[in-house]
């Protein structure tokens, strides 16, 4: 098992990396029209306040981050009306530094708060926050008072609305599309590394696939929000709506069909090997990835796709392990639920292509859906989300000193105050960017926020020096609109790509349009060194102020991931001989509440990566316990696909089990939660597996309990090593 990285060499590898999206490039070109056209119109018209429409239409764009049309112009009206008060707000304070400083506090702090309404809270507060920074660093001249510069805000923020939600709108369905078009991408990558996994002769551990499917999960996430939201606002359910349920369903079968064939897989492997097996199961992965990525195109297309095949089934499968079965009984088990799985996850893409084509053909008429294939309605109907908590429960929850957005706010509320402190008292020039810098940077989690701060630093100076570069030859105000147009574009079009490359065409961004009135491109430098000084102040803050480290977090999401596990496990054994579509629903509940679970615990792990500066035993162990937790819910989730196996027969055995199996997991997560170590691991556990074989169980589940105790017993020793301390021993395959 690969052994975690030191934390400063963790932080730049982050930094550095490289997102898989691709550059937005639609994204930048409506931001460069949002921003640049109001220049132009303040050139040809001879009016003023260019320089606060442009802010307001770079904020606006910036806010727009995709998804249902109703989220976009509520979270970029939120931003134009937020921005203006801000504006009027921070012009009246500006010059009065009694008055300002506390004022930052209390803005900085109320917009913060916004971190707990996710993305666009996090929009419209950040937008709010620079804002008002800007105009309180800025004083208002003759005929540039409060509520005209508020007006010229206001202006740039409907422009922006304007540009992407009328002039340069999108099909009311492209939202919903590219995002379950997007968590069929993420599924083809996964299984392409089930079958890269497959392939490595030597190592056959499933460490390496994780990242992977946290990235299914997320996007079936993002998948379920786009497709809620397009309904709402619009009565009744259209036939396309249905479908894209219908294949935001398939997609969620499709991916545990695959994670059961990684863990039969890597069942297979714990005990035998046959080479002509493996490489039909590594064709048939390879049939799924290409399947999967055809799929994800024409659910993304408007237009009439080709036909997608599916070319895929057991049938090779269960032709390679013919010879074997009599050789190696035990083998054959898992190669044949393999071959199951297959011949089930190729009626669920058969379905997907049905659907598909109906999709883009507008059939009035439902798609068919096989009626053997359990858990795939024939007439989707979207499902509401779980009812959100109101605003005001939201808000009484963060007031608390255990809440991290809380603590959070309140750093950011200091250290921007001191920012605004410290370039007056220093009378920086443009200190405001120092201050800006400190909102940016700081992050809810110190990791995060080191790796942002290396970010922004490294592409504010890069960006300086491009600056300093093109200020040498270009003077004339044309050219100049033509640099503010591409500069704006491309950072935002490389914001999903990379935080630091953003900031390289940030810098001659803000230059142009923050100080068009200046025209002084020598305040570049002067833009790197106020980067410098905030992103020193931002990293002090985050290690000096009320820190949230990431190790007093981690073992609460590693219980959860435990609980969410043993609540599976026993939904899967209660629903055994069920196979009816409200079983299969439930259990679909149960299986997304420990993916998202277990994405949580892998993130904190991430982000305490980024912290950590101690010995790597614990380090390693929870490296060793979320392979183990994947492992055991791959198992979990093969177990729940043997319901559908013609080998019937033995819940009452399974039921046994399952008692002793969810004792365990329920104290395993106590432990970690308490910081003790685990009780000793029944002798129990081992006896209902023996019992459950003697009982006469289907080979199948006999495999499937062997299994399941074994992954509970590697999990029990390697959180007795973390509750130690310990360094795990190499990982047992």
């Amino acid at each position: 098992m690969r052994r975690p990285l030191g934390p400063t060499l963790h932080t730049v590898r982050a930094a550095t990396a490289l997102a898989r999206p691709r550059p937005a490039y639609v994204a930048g070109l409506r931001a460069a029209v949002a921003t640049v056209v109001p220049l132009m119109a303040a050139q040809v018209l001879g009016t003023g306040g260019a320089t606060w429409t442009s802010l307001g239409g770079f904020n606006g764009a910036l806010a727009d981050r995709g998804g249902p049309y109703r989220t976009r112009a509520m979270t970029m009206s939120a931003v134009a009306l937020c921005c203006a008060g801000a504006m009027v707000i921070g012009t009246l304070a500006s010059g009065h530094v009694a008055l300002a400083i506390p004022l930052t506090f209390a803005v900085a702090f109320a917009t913060c708060l916004g971190r707990a309404w996710g993305t666009p809270g996090v929009s419209v507060g950040g937008a709010t926050l620079t804002t008002f920074v800007i105009a309180l660093a800025v004083p208002a001249s003759a005929g540039d008072g409060a509520f005209l510069r508020a007006g010229y805000e206001m202006a740039g923020g409907l422009w922006a609305m304007a540009v992407a939600l009328v002039v340069w709108p999108l099909q009311p369905y492209r939202p919903a599309r590219l995002a379950v078009a997007q968590s069929y991408r993420a599924l083809a990558a996964y299984a392409a590394d089930v079958a890269l996994h497959l392939r490595a002769t030597l190592d056959t551990d499933t460490s390496e696939l994780p990242a992977g499917s946290a990235a299914v999960r997320t996007a079936l996430e993002d998948a379920r929000l786009a497709l809620t939201q397009s309904r709402r606002g619009r009565p009744g359910t259209s036939g396309r709506e249905e479908r894209l349920v219908v294949l935001g369903e398939i997609v969620d079968q499709l991916f545990a069909h695959v994670v059961a064939i990684a863990e039969a897989i890597d069942s297979i492997h714990a005990v035998a090997r046959v080479s002509s097996a493996d490489a039909a199961v590594g064709t048939a992965l390879d049939d799924i990835t290409r399947t999967a990525h055809a799929l994800a195109g024409a659910v993304e297309t408007e237009g009439e796709p080709e036909p997608i095949a599916v070319p895929w089934n057991g049938d090779a499968l269960r032709g390679a392990i013919a010879g074997a079965i009599a050789a190696d009984p035990a083998a054959a088990v898992h190669y044949q639920q393999a071959a199951a799985v297959l011949d089930r996850g190729a009626q669920y893409a058969g379905v997907a292509s049905v659907t598909v084509a109906a999709l883009n053909a507008g059939h009035g008429a439902a798609s068919p859906t096989p009626a053997d294939i359990a858990g795939v309605p024939a007439a989707a109907v979207i499902s509401e989300p779980d009812e959100p908590d109101s605003a005001l429960t939201t808000l009484r929850a963060m007031l608390s000193w255990d809440s991290l957005i809380f603590r959070y706010a309140l750093r950011v509320a200091v250290v921007t105050a001191l920012a605004v402190a410290l370039g007056d008292a220093l009378g920086l020039k443009r200190g405001y960017w120092m201050t800006i810098t400190v909102i940016v940077i700081l992050q809810p989690y110190t990791g995060v926020t080191a790796q942002r701060a290396l970010q922004r630093v490294v592409g504010t100076v890069l960006g300086g020096l491009l600056t300093a570069a093109l200020g040498a030859l270009f003077h004339d105000p044309r050219a100049i609109l033509v640099l503010s147009f591409v500069f704006a574009a491309a950072c935002v079009a490389l914001l999903p790509v990379n935080y630091a490359a953003f900031s390289i065409f940030l810098t001659p961004t803000f230059v142009l349009l923050a100080e068009a009135s200046a025209g002084d491109w020598h305040l570049a430098s002067i833009r790197v060194l106020n980067t410098l000084l905030g992103g020193a102040l931002a990293l002090a803050g985050s290690r000096l102020l009320w820190p949230s480290p990431e190790k007093t977090r981690l073992p609460g999401f590693m219980a959860a991931a435990l609980h969410a596990n043993r609540e599976y496990l026993a939904a899967v054994v209660a629903l055994f001989d069920d196979r009816s579509e409200a079983a299969g629903r439930a259990l679909r509940g149960s299986r997304r509440r420990i993916g998202l679970a277990t994405v949580n615990a892998e993130e904190s792990f991430q982000r305490l990566l980024g912290e950590s500066s101690g010995s790597g035993g614990r380090l390693a162990s929870a490296m060793t316990f979320l392979t183990y937790t994947r492992r055991l819910t791959a198992s979990i989730a093969a177990l729940a696909l043997a319901r559908h196996s013609e080998q019937g027969g033995g819940s009452d055995g399974l039921r046994r089990f399952t008692d002793t199996a969810t004792g365990v997991l329920a104290d395993l997560a106590e432990s970690i939660e308490g910081g003790r170590a685990p009780a000793p691991l029944p002798s129990a556990l081992a006896s209902e597996a023996a019992r459950a074989r003697e009982a006469g169980l289907p080979p199948l589940l006999r495999a499937r309990l062997d299994r399941l105790a074994r992954q509970i017993r590697l999990l029990h020793d390697a959180i007795g090593r973390w509750t130690l301390g310990e360094p795990d021993p190499a990982s047992p395959p």
